[in-house]
């Protein structure tokens, strides 16, 4: 095996941390002062012996094997640090006495008898006097190194106070620039108020001719609002004679406006009486369901049949007449809402004839609403408008015959 391999081995640093663990607090507090002892003693031992070892010599098989066991040792004590198991500390001490065993086995160094110590002193003089010309070589390149580092330093320094030099010049003109910016300033502050002054007197005289102005323009246009006022007045004069004229129009309203209400009043009659008709119908109809479905009951009773069905015609009489009387008033609402129409829009209608055509035209409406309309308007239509005594015998002959089949 060669030196460098062997310097290279990992069994060194299996070594290390093998010393590293055995030296913990930890450890020599979880373990009885033999133990601890043997611990001790198994790893100098080990480390002796690898110190002493001939590289050429030995084989890297025996290294690794070695290696194994102190690596193996170091695991076994990491896991009874953590756990304090017992068992676990058997399996150290085995791995220990392994690695012992084998570490006996290496080829170890023999110092012989005709050993020159001199020689080997001279040989290692020889060594270190090499070994120190060639630490005068370094120190002498170090020593022109640091030289020539020190020039430069200086150097730097002089560039160093070189700038600062220069930027207390730089500070000295900021400021004497920054006092004529401010003399500046002021002067132009003072100058722009003043001119502020002079514009602000300028627009103030403006406003002032302007207000002036603007006050003649209001005069003025007062006088031509008051003028034609006066011309619009004189115009409402002249169209209050024109609206004289359109007041018989407008008068149409109080002829038309009885109509109005007597139309409506005829209206509410109307809906009233149809409203009762339409009660004293559902009454009557309900009363004559009635009875024709009890003639398909068990407990038929003809006397109460009869009863109703007389109850029923006898509730025909007033149905009729409400539906009559109902009639009648909506007639009569259509009647004058018609008047009322032709009565309003008749004089617009001949504004623009001549007074003869609305004299003639006056007159046939005379005729016709002032008494002459009321031959044939309340003429009854008996037959199709209430149930007759006939139709009401007929009806109750049916229901007896029916109830004489049963």
């Amino acid at each position: 095996m060669t030196p460098e391999s062997f310097n290279e081995h990992i069994v060194f640093q299996k070594i290390n941390s093998l010393e590293d663990i055995l030296s913990s607090d930890d450890l020599e507090s979880e373990l009885e002062p033999e133990e601890l002892l043997f611990l001790q003693s198994a790893y100098s031992f080990i480390n002796q012996r690898i110190k002493l070892v001939i590289p050429s010599l030995i084989q890297k098989s025996e290294l690794d094997s070695l290696s194994n066991e102190i690596n193996s040792a170091f695991s076994n004590l990491n896991q009874f640090v953590s756990s304090n198991n017992r068992n676990v500390l058997n399996s150290v001490i085995n791995s220990l006495n392994n690695a012992v065993s084998k570490s006996r086995n290496l080829p170890l160094k023999i110092v012989e008898q005709d050993f020159n110590f001199s020689k080997e002193v001279a040989n290692f003089q020889q060594v270190v006097s090499s070994k120190y010309k060639v630490l005068n070589k370094e120190k002498d390149a170090l020593e022109s190194k640091v030289n020539e580092l020190t020039e430069s330093l200086s150097n730097q320094k002089a560039e160093l106070k070189r700038l600062s030099d220069i930027i207390e010049d730089k500070e000295v003109e900021i400021k004497n620039l920054n006092s004529i910016f401010q003399t500046n300033f002021e002067n132009i502050e003072s100058k722009h108020e003043q001119q502020f002054t002079n514009a602000l007197g300028i627009y103030r005289n403006e406003i002032d001719k302007s207000k002036e102005q603007f006050r003649n323009e209001i005069d003025e246009i007062k006088n031509n609002l008051e003028m034609s006022a006066t011309e619009i007045v004189s115009e409402l004069e002249a169209k209050h004679d024109e609206a004289k004229k359109l007041v018989n129009l407008i008068g149409n309203v109080g002829i038309t406006g009885n109509y109005q209400n007597i139309a409506n009043k005829h209206k509410e009659d109307a809906d009233w009486w149809r409203w009762a008709a339409v009660v004293f119908m559902i009454i009557f109809s309900g009363l004559l369901v009635w009875a024709i479905y009890d003639l398909n009951s068990d407990n038929f009773d003809w006397v109460k049949s009869l009863l109703r069905i007389i109850a029923a015609a006898a509730l025909s009489y007033p149905a009729t007449y409400a539906a009559r009387e109902s009639t009648r008033h909506r007639k009569l609402e259509t009647i004058n809402r018609n008047a009322e129409l032709e009565l309003a829009s008749i004089n617009p209608f001949i504004e623009g004839l001549d007074n003869d055509k609305q004299q003639e035209v006056k007159e046939k409406l005379v005729e016709k609403y002032f008494g002459n309309n009321s031959g044939d308007i309340f003429e009854e239509k008996k037959d199709s408008e209430k149930l007759s005594v006939k139709d009401v015998n007929k009806l109750l002959e049916t229901i007896l015959n029916s109830m004489k089949n049963k």
